[in-house]
C-alpha cells in the first residue's frame, strides 16, 4: 500500500517570535528605566547652583553616582532575573517541543518508529541557555553599569561646562546635554565569539536562532534529510524571493521524486545578505520529498510574485523605519516630559503626530501592509507580563492545575 503524502510539519511562527521580542523588550525597558534613573538623579533639586555656582553643583552631583550605581544594580537584578528566566524556558521548553514534534513526524513520514530518548538535545538546549544568559550576564553585571554611570559623568561634566562658558543657561544645558546622551544610548556589547549587539537585539536573536531555526533543522540532519520547504511571505528580500514556497536543500541542486530542488547555496546561503541572513523572517521546515507535499498558501500569498514580493520588502522596509523613528521619538518624548522642557515636549509631540500621520498614508498606499501599533509604542510593561507568566508556570508546575480564585488572588 503507497503511503499517502501529507504537508510538512506546521508552526504557529507569529506566537514563537512574539515570545523572543517580549524577552527582548524586557531588556530594552530595563535601558529605558536605567536612563530615567540618571535623568532623576541629574535634575534632582533644580537647576540654581549649577547656575550660581556650577562647580558646588558639579561636585554634590559627583558624590550622588554611588548612589545611583546601587539603585542601577537593584533594577538590573530585578529586570534580569524574569528576563533569564524567560529566556531560558523559551530555549529549554520550546526548542525542545520544536525538535521532538519535529523528528517525530520526519520518523513517520520515513516510516520509523518513535523519536525516543532526547535527554542530549536537552543537554545541547541547556548549554545554549547557559551560554546566552553568561553573555547578557556579564553584560547587564558589568558592562551596562559602567555606561550608565559614564553617561551621568558625561552628562554632569558637559552641563557645567556649557554654563561655564556661557553657551547656554542651566536649564538648556541640560537639556541639551541629557538629549544628546539619550540619543547615543548605552553601547552595546562584545558576545564571546567577539560579535558588537545592543542587548535586545542580542536576546532576540539567540532565541530566534538557537530555538526556532536550529531545532527545526536538526532533527532533519540528524536523520540525513537536507531538504527543507521554504516558508513564503508576502515581502522577501532578493535573495530570497525565488526560493519561497520552494523545496531547497543545503546540498547540491537536484530533482528527485519528480520535485526541482534548488540549493541554498546558490542563493547567498551563509552571508548576511543572502537567503536566510540577517533580519530575515523566513522559516526552514524538513520535508521529505515522495512523502510530503507542499502546504496550502494563504489567500494573501498565493499569487505574489518574487516580483512583488521584493517590491513589498522594500515598502515593508520604509514602513519599519517610520515605526522605529515614531518609537524613537516616544522615547525621545519620555526624556523631554522627566526634564520638563516645554519646548521639547512640543517638538516632540510635533514630530510623532506628523510621523503618525505620513505612517498612515503610506499603508493606505500599500493595502498589503498592516498596521500595528505595538511597534510603534514606548513600551508596553513587557517585565510585568513575563513576570506573571513566570509565577503561573511556576503555579501550575506546583498544583498541576490552577483554579480561577487562585489566579484572581495572585493578580
Amino acid at each position: 500500500m503507497v503511503k499517502k503524502k501529507r504537508p510538512p510539519i506546521q508552526f504557529n511562527d507569529e506566537q514563537l517570535l512574539l515570545q523572543a521580542s517580549n524577552v527582548a523588550d524586557i531588556y530594552h525597558q530595563l535601558a529605558l528605566d536605567l536612563f530615567d534613573n540618571v535623568v532623576e538623579r541629574v535634575t534632582e533639586r533644580g537647576t540654581v547652583y549649577l547656575e550660581k555656582q556650577p562647580y558646588i553643583w558639579q561636585l554634590e552631583k559627583m558624590q550622588q553616582m554611588h548612589m545611583l550605581n546601587e539603585e542601577n544594580l537593584k533594577l538590573i537584578s530585578k529586570y534580569s532575573g524574569v528576563a533569564e528566566e524567560q529566556l531560558r524556558h523559551i530555549v529549554e521548553n520550546e526548542g525542545l517541543k520544536l525538535y521532538t514534534d519535529t523528528k517525530q513526524q520526519l520518523l513517520e513520514d520515513l516510516g520509523h518508529g518513535s523519536a525516543g530518548n532526547s535527554n542530549y538535545i536537552q543537554e545541547i538546549l541547556a548549554d545554549y541557555a547557559n551560554q546566552a544568559i553568561g553573555d547578557l550576564h556579564n553584560l547587564i553585571n558589568t558592562t551596562l553599569p559602567k555606561a550608565v554611570i559614564g553617561a551621568y559623568q558625561g552628562i554632569v561634566e558637559q552641563s557645567v561646562a556649557r554654563v561655564v562658558t556661557g553657551l547656554s543657561t542651566a536649564d538648556k544645558a541640560i537639556s541639551d546635554t541629557v538629549m544628546k546622551w539619550q540619543e547615543k544610548g548605552f553601547q552595546g556589547f562584545k558576545d564571546s565569539a567577539g560579535r558588537n549587539w545592543k542587548i535586545d537585539n542580542y536576546a532576540r536573536t539567540v532565541i530566534k536562532t538557537t530555538t526556532y531555526r536550529e531545532m527545526r533543522t536538526r532533527p532533519a540532519e540528524e536523520l540525513g534529510i537536507d531538504t527543507f520547504y521554504f516558508s513564503k511571505k508576502a515581502s522577501a528580500r532578493k535573495s530570497c524571493a525565488p526560493l519561497q514556497h520552494e523545496i531547497v536543500t543545503t546540498g547540491w541542486a537536484r530533482v528527485e521524486h519528480g520535485e526541482k530542488i534548488l540549493a541554498l547555496s546558490d542563493y547567498g546561503y551563509g552571508r548576511p545578505e543572502g537567503c536566510l541572513g540577517i533580519n530575515c523572517g523566513h522559516m526552514l521546515i524538513p520535508f521529505i520529498p515522495g512523502a510530503n507535499y507542499k502546504p496550502d498558501l494563504g489567500e494573501d500569498v498565493t499569487e505574489v510574485t518574487p516580483e512583488q514580493a521584493e517590491e513589498n520588502a522594500n515598502a515593508e522596509a520604509k514602513q519599519r523605519a517610520l515605526e522605529r523613528s515614531i518609537r524613537a521619538n516616544k522615547e525621545k518624548l519620555h526624556v523631554a516630559e522627566k526634564l520638563g522642557d516645554d519646548d521639547l515636549i512640543n517638538k516632540y509631540k510635533s514630530k510623532i503626530g506628523t510621523q503618525k500621520a505620513a505612517l498612515k498614508d503610506y499603508i493606505d498606499k500599500h493595502p498589503f501592509l498592516k498596521r500595528n501599533e505595538a511597534r510603534e509604542k514606548y513600551y508596553d510593561d513587557p517585565y510585568t507580563k513575563a513576570k506573571k507568566e513566570t509565577q503561573l508556570r511556576k503555579m501550575m508546575s506546583e498544583h498541576h492545575y490552577i483554579k480561577d480564585s487562585e489566579i484572581a488572588a495572585k493578580y
